[in-house]
């Protein structure tokens, strides 16, 4: 078998514990899969007079775990890993529709679990109850969006392979669509952040754990707690990026930068809108490296985490706009 023959395909789960055996999408911008079964297994200790090292094993309980990277994402499969994440998000309007995703506050996200299936003919496997713990998001001047993440699920086990054809229809993000503004904490508007920013990277953690009980020989209930996340921009300095800089380092005492920061993707395909925008609050909890160098030019990283903002009524909020109205 080849490697290059290898696709990675998904179908909603109803419910958690309960997997689709039938794949309904390709994932077909996913570059780089890999799927990990989990085995907690056990050499029994028994005092039998001989130096072997065992003479029993057991396998007391098993899951499984996977990471993806995507390096050209579009404004439509971005969805996927969006909502194994945050949870499903209704679209409203119609082409392009609208889906809406918020960070957790007071009540806890129900993630929309993925069964996976990773391989090709007479070779695929399965993993249930997937879903998204770990994301990162990130941009760049000359790139599109590269999205990479960790995903925990059930148990793995042999899969039967689904014959899909690629999607057509999607629109890939592109840098030289992006837009990034950034105001104060209190600022009901933010102003764009023009010919500064080279590249920007978002990581967002649910903490998301699997737990199983007396009985339970795979995992059979899921929590998240506190979720965490962290934006960091790469700034050419100049005067209103160093403004940045003096706030946090001024002479009178260093002071925790406090910003709200959105960044913007947006295109027409056909006439018809299309966009991903991050709206992010948070503090400077680490002080920049002065200075970076790229390419000759002087550059330095603001990096700001996750802080509950009263204007944003949050600290993440994300928002598409897509030519798709059922995700598959």
């Amino acid at each position: 078998m080849l490697d290059a023959h290898n696709v990675l395909q998904s179908a909603w789960q109803t419910k958690f514990g309960t997997p689709n055996t039938t794949a309904t999408v390709k994932l077909q911008n996913v570059s780089s899969f890999r799927l990990r079964p989990e085995f907690q297994t056990r050499a029994l200790e028994q005092l039998r007079g001989t130096l072997a090292p065992t003479h029993q094993t057991t396998l007391d309980n098993y899951a499984g775990s996977a990471t993806f990277e995507v390096s050209d994402e579009t404004f439509e499969d971005v969805n996927y890993w969006l909502e194994a994440l945050f949870g499903t998000a209704s679209p409203t309007g119609s082409d392009p529709y609208v889906r809406a995703y918020a960070a957790p506050l007071t009540s806890a996200v129900t993630p929309k679990f993925m069964t996976l299936q990773w391989g090709q003919t007479n070779g695929v496997f399965q993993i249930q109850d997937a879903s998204v713990a770990s994301l990162t998001l990130s941009g760049a001047d000359n790139t599109g969006i590269q999205v990479g993440g960790s995903i925990i699920g059930g148990k793995v086990t042999a899969g039967t392979y689904t014959s899909l054809n690629d999607r057509t229809g999607t629109t890939r993000m592109s840098g030289c669509m992006a837009k990034v503004s950034i105001g104060a904490w209190d600022a009901t508007s933010l102003t764009e952040l023009a010919d500064s920013a080279f590249s920007w990277e978002l990581s967002i953690n649910s903490n998301r754990e699997y737990r199983g009980y007396l009985g339970d020989c795979t995992p059979t209930a899921y929590h998240d707690q506190k979720w965490n996340g962290q934006l960091r921009l790469s700034l050419e300095l100049n005067t209103t990026t160093a403004a940045y800089l003096t706030t946090m380092l001024d002479s009178a005492g260093s002071t925790i930068l406090e910003r709200q920061v959105e960044i913007k993707y947006s295109t027409t395909t056909s006439g018809k809108a299309r966009s991903m925008t991050i709206k992010f609050a948070g503090h400077s909890m680490q002080a920049p490296e002065i200075y970076q160098d790229r390419n000759g030019v002087t550059t330095y990283d603001l990096v700001l985490d996750g802080v509950y903002n009263s204007k944003l009524t949050n600290w993440l909020k994300i928002e598409t706009k897509s030519a798709t109205q059922t995700l598959a």
